[in-house]
């Protein structure tokens, strides 16, 4: 990743930041965005990203602001989840999207087109973020084939970015 600018978000920038995220997440995201907090937009060839302490908290996905694992651990803003089986796991932190019959739990409250946290079924550890294809109901129904398109996982140039 080759990085063409750096630059440190403003109060003003920091509060324009928290009510878009609050619009698109929810009211838990007000505990991550201290008015001390330094948070920086890196723009890269690859994208742009807002950076705490040299690591990526944000990229941007579709036009929006998409929460990164690092952010997720140090924060819970209760993104909807669902949990997959062991057998699973290698394969999504290869970049793998997520299949049906792989999910052991998903979340009721899961729209098409819902930002979704992966996590894994022994240790609820978080394994990646990723946009649901189908909602809550059609996975119900059919329990088949790809319900989950994974844009970030553990082991991605994301995860293994670091200023």
């Amino acid at each position: 990743m080759q990085i063409k600018s750096r630059n440190m978000l403003s109060k003003k920038d920091k509060k324009t930041l928290k009510e878009n995220l609050e619009m698109f997440y929810g009211e838990g995201i007000i505990l991550s965005f201290e008015k001390t907090l330094a948070i920086e937009e890196v723009r890269t060839d690859e994208g742009t990203f807002l950076v705490k302490d040299g690591r990526i908290w944000f990229f941007d996905y579709d036009k929006q602001q998409t929460p990164t694992i690092h952010f997720l651990r140090e924060n819970k803003i209760g993104l909807p989840k669902i949990v997959v089986d062991t057998g699973a796991i290698r394969f999504i932190t290869n970049g793998a999207d997520v299949m049906a019959p792989g999910i052991v739990y998903f979340d009721e409250k899961i729209t098409e087109g819902s930002v979704v946290s992966i996590h894994e079924e022994k240790a609820d550890s978080l394994l990646g973020v990723g946009i649901s294809l189908v909602n809550s109901e059609k996975f119900e129904k059919t329990k088949q084939g790809k319900v989950i398109k994974t844009i970030h996982h553990l082991k991605d140039d994301i995860w293994k970015f670091q200023l």
